[in-house]
Order: structure tokens, then C-alpha cells, then sequence
């Protein structure tokens, strides 16, 4: 199982992500069937070889009526052909050095709200576990939206995410994750870009509101460009990253490349996507301790609770004896860098400690793969555990177990045992 990492040096988006991906081998069919189920008329998809800055890779557009929604590409309307273009019966384009109108009334022509949105991926013929990265990300985007304008969350209209090219964008790069199922994606520094971009409300300084509140904690830069990371793009990193970190040690298989619009004078407009093997299984982990010992029974479950949701690797604790010979417990969690602070915040907040300590650590993590496997009872997500491509063990996951019992009236190791034993039907 490959290891994957986003080379961010020009920024990215959403289109050049889906291009890197393309680029790297995946079948544009992946994408063509997300618009065809999220039953999107008249829209399709463009892919085509292209060069930006002397790099060459893989263009993804969205086509409405076979026509590029945001315009033709520079090369195109220098050869006279405003609407040349390859059609794969699917579509996407974001300009990457993009024009990212994104709150602009007349981008796209329409607005749509987050619960249109949810309606639209719920209602779907997508797979369940498409469905629920798709609707995580609209959610992300959504929160940090509301929180950058200061209004609730169901007041956010996508005027540009909400555009039909976008939506392709997000709820494709959730099929493309699917598809690919990276053992672990990692991310170096992001170039944000420079300048100003319009809004409904005036020209504000790059990076946009919803962009700079996404990327909190991430390593990030600034360079000459306009807009290079667009909302759309930080969401994928805030979402799908699970490590920010100069490239790591891997044996390389493979590089993709996924161009954006315009051709820039000062870099190539490209995001380079890493495919790698084997060295990756090192990985740096933080630890997180702090000992407790005036917090009821209950509060240390909500306080798991809390630390889960919010990324978590793991929480556990350890009985002590604290000073004077009071007897305490020990809360640990593991998570990784860009989440330390955010997690140590809610270990302070929720516990009333007036302080915590931490270290970072390395850990062997086996490659893992999730596989679906169908029982009589639906279908079940499975995690498979490899390493040096040896297979380790099979773990249904719990909430899918979890659902299909209750939906069915039965218990839930039942539910459990068949997807296990549906397991053991699939070549290791």
C-alpha cells in the first residue's frame, strides 16, 4: 500500500489536485462516474496533456454543455480554439492561480448553501465511504467560512465552492482518496501566494479569510502569483493531510503532476503528488500527558470523547500516585504535529490541568488499506494491516458493524463475525 505527499511549492487547488492524481494513473472513469452519479446534467469532465512553466502533466477541467466553465486555458486562446478541448464525458476547472471569486455573486451564476450541498451528495448513488469524506469537507469548509465571516453556519453560501466545477472538485478528490487508499498522505510547506482577491465585500489581502482559518498550524509561505492556495484547496489539505513535513523517506514509484490555468511567468502553475513505498512506515508521532486527579469519572469519558473526535491517534489512562500520595490518573494521547496544540488545548480545557508535557516520539506503522467486503447484512468497511508487504490482520470497522446491527435488529457481533469471515475471501 503507497504512501503519498504534496509537493504545495505552487500552491494548490482543488482542479490541480484531481490532475495530480490523473497524472499519477488513476482512471479519469473514477471521476466521470462521480458526476454521473451525483446526476449532474449537461456537466462532464476534460482531461488533456498540457505544460505549464515547462512541466508537463495532466489539466482537469469541468465541462457545462461541453464548454469549460471557467474559460479556455491560455494556450487555447492563443491557438484560436476558445473551446478546444478533449471530453472524457465529465469536467473541472479551477484556475490555479485561480481567480478563486469566491464570494463574487456573478461567478458561476448560482449560490448554494450547505444543507443544497449535503442534500445533493446524501441523495447520490455515491458509495457510503465517498459520500462521507464528500460531506466532511463541505462541513470543514463550511465551519471555516461561517467562522471567518462571523456568521452561522447556515447563513454560508458557496457563491464559488458551491459552483458545479467545485463540487465535482471536492466530492472527486473524496472518490480519487478512495481509489488510491494511501496508507498515509504527508504535505511540506504551502505557498499561499501574494496580492489581494476579490470578495462580495472588496479586495482582501492573500490568503483568503477561509483559507488562513484552515490551514491554522500548517506550515505555509508566501510567493509572487496571486492567489496559489484557494479554500477549496486548504480544505483537501486540512482534511486529508495526515502529517506536514519536508518529504519523507521513500523508495519513489511514481510523480504526478496536476497543472492549473494559468501559465505563471515566475514557476511552473503545477502540484506535484509523490507516490512512495517501504521507508514511510517510520513515522513521528507527539505524545501528550498530563495527571488528573480532581476530575469526575464521568469527565474523563467526555474527555476521550473530545480528543477522538477532534484526530486523536489514540487516549488512554494510567492509574498514579500523584504528590502527597494522592492517587491521580495519567492521560496520554498520541497525535500528530500540526494537531498538538489544538488536542493539549482541549486536555487543559476539559480536565481544568494547569499544564501538560509532551515529546515527540518514532513509531513502525503498519501500511494499511480499507477494502469493503459485502455480508448479509450490507456492506462492511474493512481495515487491512500490511508491513514489508506482509499481510498483519483485518479489523472490520466498528461504526459500520455499528450501523448495520442496529439496522438490522441484531447484535453486533454478528454483524462482526460475517464481515470476518467475508474477509477471509479475499486474496491477502
Amino acid at each position: 500500500m503507497a504512501s503519498y505527499h504534496l509537493d504545495c511549492s505552487s500552491g494548490i487547488a482543488g482542479d490541480m489536485f484531481l490532475g495530480a492524481c490523473l497524472d499519477l494513473g488513476m482512471p479519469v472513469e473514477v471521476l466521470a462516474d462521480v458526476v454521473a452519479r451525483l446526476g449532474l446534467p449537461g456537466i462532464s469532465v476534460d482531461v488533456r496533456k498540457a505544460s505549464r512553466g515547462g512541466f508537463v502533466g495532466t489539466r482537469f477541467r469541468v465541462l457545462s454543455d461541453g464548454k469549460p466553465i471557467e474559460g479556455p486555458d491560455p494556450e487555447e486562446q492563443q491557438n484560436g480554439h476558445p473551446h478546444h478541448h478533449h471530453d472524457h464525458e465529465h469536467h473541472h476547472d479551477h484556475e490555479h492561480h485561480h481567480h478563486h471569486h469566491h464570494h463574487d455573486p456573478h461567478h458561476h451564476g448560482h449560490t448554494r448553501g450547505l444543507a443544497e450541498i449535503r442534500e445533493m451528495i446524501q441523495r447520490s448513488d455515491l458509495s457510503g465511504p465517498v459520500k462521507e469524506r464528500a460531506l466532511r469537507l463541505f462541513q470543514r469548509l463550511g465551519e471555516a467560512e461561517a467562522k471567518a465571516h462571523g456568521m452561522p453556519i447556515e447563513r454560508v453560501h458557496f457563491h464559488e465552492v458551491g459552483a458545479i466545477d467545485s463540487i465535482v472538485d471536492l466530492v472527486g478528490a473524496a472518490a480519487a482518496v478512495e481509489h488510491l487508499a494511501p496508507s498515509r498522505i504527508t504535505c511540506g510547506p504551502v505557498n499561499l501566494g501574494s496580492g489581494r482577491v476579490k470578495m462580495a465585500h472588496g479586495e482582501v489581502p492573500i490568503p483568503a479569510p477561509a483559507t488562513a482559518e484552515l490551514l491554522r498550524g500548517v506550515p505555509v509561505f508566501g510567493g509572487p502569483g496571486g492567489e496559489l492556495t484557494t479554500p477549496t484547496g486548504a480544505v483537501l489539505l486540512a482534511e486529508l493531510v495526515d502529517e506536514f513535513l519536508e518529504l519523507p523517506a521513500m523508495v519513489l514509484e511514481g510523480v504526478g503532476y496536476g497543472l492549473g490555468k494559468k501559465d505563471l511567468p515566475t514557476h511552473p502553475n503545477a502540484l506535484r503528488l509523490l507516490r512512495g513505498r517501504g521507508e514511510t512506515a517510520r513515522a513521528e508521532v507527539m505524545v501528550v500527558e498530563a495527571e488528573i486527579d480532581d476530575l469526575p469519572g464521568e469527565g474523563f469519558g467526555f474527555l476521550m470523547e473530545r480528543l477522538l473526535e477532534a484526530d486523536a491517534l489514540d487516549v488512554y489512562f494510567t492509574p498514579v500516585q500523584m504528590k502527597k500520595n494522592r492517587p491521580g490518573t495519567l492521560v496520554t494521547l498520541l497525535c500528530r504535529r500540526p494537531k498538538l496544540e489544538e488536542l493539549a488545548g482541549i486536555l487543559l480545557t476539559e480536565s481544568g490541568s494547569l499544564g501538560c508535557r509532551y515529546h515527540a516520539t518514532a513509531r513502525f506503522e503498519a501500511e494499511r488499506e480499507i477494502l469493503e467486503v459485502a455480508t448479509t447484512f450490507g456492506t462492511v468497511r474493512l481495515k487491512r494491516a500490511r508491513l514489508d508487504g506482509r499481510p498483519l490482520a483485518v479489523a472490520p470497522e466498528f461504526e459500520d458493524c455499528r450501523r448495520l446491527a442496529l439496522a438490522g435488529g441484531v447484535p453486533w457481533r454478528d454483524v462482526y463475525r460475517a464481515a470476518l469471515t467475508a474477509a477471509g475471501a479475499i486474496a491477502p
